[in-house]
């Protein structure tokens, strides 16, 4: 009797050893997933406000294209209209020659 009280007195404590390491697993377990979850949500943060300065970057960028299309496709208009423009004067006056050039008006 004496030996299967011993047996199980040590059983016993066995058991509460156990207990208190899983009990103690459990505690830094749950710290570490407090941990990965605090440090998930800053990296989301994170991501979230980069991928919010990319977006206004790019919406900024394709503003400055289009203008710049606007104002290329403006600046080949005039320049058609400056091209005609000048023909037309040129062909509406001759062009002195070069021994007119030198000489004064009357």
């Amino acid at each position: 009797m004496m030996k299967e009280k011993n047996w199980l007195t040590w059983l016993t404590v066995l058991a509460l050893v156990v207990g208190f390491a899983a009990m103690e697993a459990s505690v830094w377990l749950s710290e570490q997933a407090a941990k990965q979850t605090q440090r998930n949500s800053q990296l989301a943060g994170q991501l979230y406000q980069a991928s919010r300065t990319k977006s206004q970057e790019a919406s900024s960028i394709k503003k400055r294209l289009d203008k710049l299309a606007s104002d290329n496709s403006s600046l080949k208009k005039k320049n058609s209209r400056l091209a005609k423009e000048n023909q037309a004067l040129k062909q509406a006056k001759p062009r002195p020659t070069s021994s007119q050039r030198g000489r004064p008006r009357d």
